[in-house]
Protein backbone atom coordinates (compact mmCIF):
# COMPACT_ATOMS: atom_id res chain seq x y z
CA UNK A 1 0.00 0.00 0.00
CA UNK A 2 1.10 3.93 -0.26
CA UNK A 3 2.91 5.58 2.31
CA UNK A 4 0.97 7.43 4.98
CA UNK A 5 -1.58 4.43 5.16
CA UNK A 6 -1.03 2.76 8.53
CA UNK A 7 -4.21 4.96 9.37
CA UNK A 8 -5.91 4.14 6.78
CA UNK A 9 -9.60 2.16 6.35
CA UNK A 10 -7.63 -0.07 4.03
CA UNK A 11 -4.35 -0.46 6.24
CA UNK A 12 -5.85 -4.39 7.10
CA UNK A 13 -5.89 -5.12 3.50
CA UNK A 14 -3.33 -5.91 0.84
CA UNK A 15 -3.06 -5.24 -2.77
CA UNK A 16 -2.69 -8.15 -5.51
CA UNK A 17 0.81 -7.26 -5.54
CA UNK A 18 1.77 -7.16 -2.27
CA UNK A 19 -0.07 -10.31 -1.76
CA UNK A 20 2.10 -12.43 -4.19
CA UNK A 21 4.78 -11.00 -3.12
CA UNK A 22 4.51 -11.81 0.42
CA UNK A 23 3.72 -15.48 -0.82
CA UNK A 24 6.62 -15.49 -3.28
CA UNK A 25 4.04 -16.26 -5.95
CA UNK A 26 3.46 -14.28 -9.69
CA UNK A 27 0.56 -12.09 -9.76
CA UNK A 28 -0.78 -14.30 -12.41
CA UNK A 29 -0.80 -16.87 -10.15
CA UNK A 30 -3.18 -14.64 -7.64
CA UNK A 31 -5.70 -13.82 -10.94
CA UNK A 32 -5.94 -17.20 -11.68
CA UNK A 33 -6.90 -18.41 -7.78
CA UNK A 34 -9.21 -15.85 -7.84
CA UNK A 35 -10.55 -17.23 -11.54
CA UNK A 36 -10.18 -20.56 -10.23
CA UNK A 37 -11.82 -19.39 -6.49
CA UNK A 38 -8.99 -21.11 -5.03
CA UNK A 39 -7.37 -18.44 -3.30
CA UNK A 40 -8.02 -15.98 -0.46
CA UNK A 41 -11.54 -13.90 -0.50
CA UNK A 42 -11.20 -10.69 -1.92
CA UNK A 43 -12.86 -7.23 -2.02
CA UNK A 44 -12.95 -5.85 -5.61
CA UNK A 45 -13.31 -1.78 -5.95
CA UNK A 46 -13.40 -1.42 -9.34
CA UNK A 47 -10.79 -3.23 -10.99
CA UNK A 48 -8.47 -3.09 -7.91
CA UNK A 49 -8.74 -6.41 -5.67
CA UNK A 50 -8.00 -6.14 -2.34
CA UNK A 51 -7.32 -8.99 0.19
CA UNK A 52 -7.53 -8.60 3.87
CA UNK A 53 -5.05 -9.75 6.10
CA UNK A 54 -7.05 -11.34 8.39
CA UNK A 55 -8.80 -13.63 5.78
CA UNK A 56 -5.51 -14.07 4.16
CA UNK A 57 -4.11 -15.93 7.60
CA UNK A 58 -7.52 -18.08 7.40
CA UNK A 59 -7.30 -19.09 3.86
CA UNK A 60 -3.17 -20.11 4.68
CA UNK A 61 -4.53 -22.03 8.16
CA UNK A 62 -6.95 -23.65 6.29
CA UNK A 63 -4.07 -25.46 3.54
CA UNK A 64 -2.59 -26.84 6.34
CA UNK A 65 -2.16 -30.66 7.00
CA UNK A 66 -0.44 -32.77 9.12
CA UNK A 67 2.97 -33.95 8.00
CA UNK A 68 3.18 -37.77 6.81
CA UNK A 69 -0.60 -38.16 6.87
CA UNK A 70 -1.43 -37.30 2.90
CA UNK A 71 -5.09 -36.53 2.87
CA UNK A 72 -7.46 -39.12 1.35
CA UNK A 73 -10.15 -38.97 -1.29
CA UNK A 74 -13.29 -40.89 -0.58
CA UNK A 75 -13.92 -43.99 -2.22
CA UNK A 76 -16.67 -44.70 -4.34
CA UNK A 77 -18.16 -47.90 -3.17
CA UNK A 78 -19.51 -49.79 -6.52
CA UNK A 79 -22.08 -51.45 -5.00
Amino acid sequence: MEAGTENSILSEYLTKAELAAQLDRSIRSVDRWTLTGYGPPCVRIGRRSLYRRAAVVEWLRSLETTPGRPERKQRRSGK
